[in-house]
């Protein structure tokens, strides 16, 4: 059973005022755990300095293409020009942010990035860009986009996802959504980097649920997310999946 929604906004608030004010503490407990689990972490001083790390990793690899999840924060530092400019390709991943970057365009919404779109906007715009019949379904658009990702997520080099919470504790990144394609870009690539705020860390595992509850209530009026993801790490020794390298930024 859920809480009632103002009981879980109150739990869920004093916990981060609770990690704002010790935050030097639990970003430090959140770094000694994550490379303990693997992780290569590098706390970026502004967007040119998490940009370059990017770029760096992904010349090291020798990335050609990249998948990236919803990431509010890579928009904000302008990442995909600056991968795009040294010769990689970039796809977003997230419908509405797959819609708007064939248009050329940034995110309308947080939430929903192609809002200001009709479903005829989005078919003529499939036609004209993915060479397929016109239509106007939904069902099919999305099928579309579908068919073309897909083969993006088998050869992608690098992913890349934003982070919603990452706990001290343990040293795991959650990330949340509702289109599996997150589950996709973080897991099937050689590479991962998860891009997250520093106000993204929360202190324990226990604190998630509150979080997770109140998130899809005041977002999409779910009650929960569709897809919770717990990234613990790099590939294990006898894992047959995931990454080999994770780093976090």
């Amino acid at each position: 059973d859920f809480l009632p929604f103002e009981a879980e906004r109150d739990t869920a608030r004093r916990i981060k005022e609770d990690t704002i004010a010790h935050l030097d503490q639990y970003l430090i407990e959140l770094k000694r755990k994550l490379e303990a689990n693997g992780c290569i972490v590098f706390f970026a001083a502004d967007a040119e300095q998490a940009r370059d790390y990017i770029m760096t990793v992904a010349k090291k690899n020798g990335v050609k293409r990249v998948a990236k999840g919803k990431s509010m924060t890579t928009e904000e530092i302008g990442l995909n020009n600056s991968l795009m400019r040294i010769g990689i390709e970039v796809t977003e991943t997230d419908l509405g942010e797959y819609i708007v970057q064939r248009r050329h365009e940034p995110p309308s919404h947080i939430l929903t990035p192609a809002i200001h779109l009709s479903k005829e906007d989005i078919g003529a715009l499939f036609a004209d860009k993915l060479h397929v019949p016109y239509t106007s379904e939904p069902e099919a658009l999305t099928a579309y986009a579908r068919t073309h990702l897909r083969p993006i997520f088998l050869t992608a080099d690098m992913g890349i996802t934003g982070v919603n919470f990452a706990i001290a504790e343990t040293g795991t990144l959650v990330v949340l959504e509702n289109e599996g394609n997150g589950r996709l870009s973080s897991t099937l690539p050689e590479t991962f980097i998860g891009v997250m705020g520093i106000e993204k860390v929360i202190p324990k595992l226990s604190d998630v649920s509150h979080f997770l509850e109140i998130l899809a209530r005041t977002a999409t009026g779910q009650k929960l997310t569709t897809y919770t993801n717990f990234i613990n790490g790099p590939r294990r020794a006898g894992e047959i999946d995931g990454p080999r390298e994770v780093h976090v930024v």
